[in-house]
């Protein structure tokens, strides 16, 4: 990949080169002696992912990492508790568009608390790993058993180690995610919902990356069709991120102070938390609730909740999948 293993593209765009040279000269091309063969299995970060690093689109919800009940792969993730036995199950793609040959590896599971940002590795927690990992031509699934610890909800890193194809790392996960195709970052929370009960989710905020301080801002969107409307959604910013907000002026679009410390989503196609600074390291705890009309009985929402820098480039998010509670 870019930065872990040049020789290797090296080795295939010399190759290419030297066909069409040698095709456009009307000369038949001499038998080349095959490169070595080496692994690329990746973990997509979202659906149009195939594997070219960096990736493009979002980093935090890839469809390659589901949690469920069984060891059965489940279409989507399923509601757990604290406390649950469950299965991480992963799916692996081979090859990428940089390695052809077939390679045992190690496939390493790890988790945080619930938010946009964690730093690489100490705010990670392992989970668990299954050695001697063989992946064939096109995917494999692989579960790794997690009983859900207590204390709150969580995201999931994954990541594919072979002797040919390692990741390079810093310790922004929101980097790692997007220049290695064999982390996966998936944080999606299942949300069962039932009419006028709010649902409370706590969430963290801050920065993954070496500089000393960023400036950024939390953005709420909502695909689909919007859960603002017949929902409601607020977030607590807390003490601490609500005097950081005020301090930056206050800034923002498609919120409303409710509050002291909280603000309601009231534009469901964008709604923006400006001006918010963090130092490199930092966790910032704040909570969103979500409340749910009549109007919504019956309904499937998506909520994004992802973090950007100044630059407008994201750091990182939550997907929330919001359903009616089965009776």
């Amino acid at each position: 990949m870019i930065s872990r293993n040049p020789r290797r593209r090296r080795t295939l765009l010399a190759s290419a080169v030297l066909a069409v040279a040698t095709l456009f000269a009307g000369v038949a091309p001499a038998v080349q002696a095959a490169p070595e063969a080496r692994s690329d299995v990746f973990i997509r970060d979202n659906p149009s992912d195939v594997g070219f690093e960096p990736s493009s689109g979002s980093l935090y919800s890839s469809p390659d990492i589901r949690v469920c009940k069984g060891l059965t792969p489940c279409a989507t993730d399923q509601p757990v508790h604290q406390g649950e036995n469950v299965y991480i199950h992963v799916t692996l793609n081979n090859p990428g568009p940089y390695g052809d040959g077939l390679e045992k590896g190690t496939l390493q599971v790890y988790y945080t608390k619930q938010g946009t940002v964690a730093q690489w590795s100490s705010q990670w927690t392992y989970i668990g790993s299954k050695t001697g990992v063989s992946v064939p031509y096109g995917t494999k699934t692989v579960a790794i058993p997690w009983t859900v610890p207590v204390g709150s909800h969580f995201c999931l890193l994954a990541r594919w180690l072979s002797p040919t194809d390692l990741p390079t790392e810093g310790l922004s996960t929101s980097a790692n995610a997007r220049n290695n195709n064999n982390i996966g970052w998936h944080n999606v929370n299942v949300l069962p919902f039932k009419i006028k009960i709010p649902e409370y989710r706590p969430i963290v905020f801050g920065w993954d990356g070496p500089d000393p301080t960023a400036v950024g801002d939390i953005v709420f969107t909502q695909p689909g069709r919007p859960f603002t409307g017949p929902g409601r959604i607020t977030i607590d910013l807390g003490p601490d991120l609500a005097a950081r907000w005020r301090a930056g002026g206050a800034k923002g679009e498609g919120v409303e102070r409710v509050g002291e410390t909280e603000l309601a989503i009231v534009n469901p196609q964008r709604a923006r938390i400006s001006g918010l600074a963090f130092k490199s390291g930092e966790q910032v705890d704040a909570r969103l609730s979500f409340t749910a009309g009549a109007e919504a009985a019956g309904g499937q929402y998506t909520v994004l909740v992802t973090q950007v820098d100044q630059r407008g480039e994201e750091v990182g998010g939550v997907e929330y999948r919001l359903a009616a509670e089965k009776q």
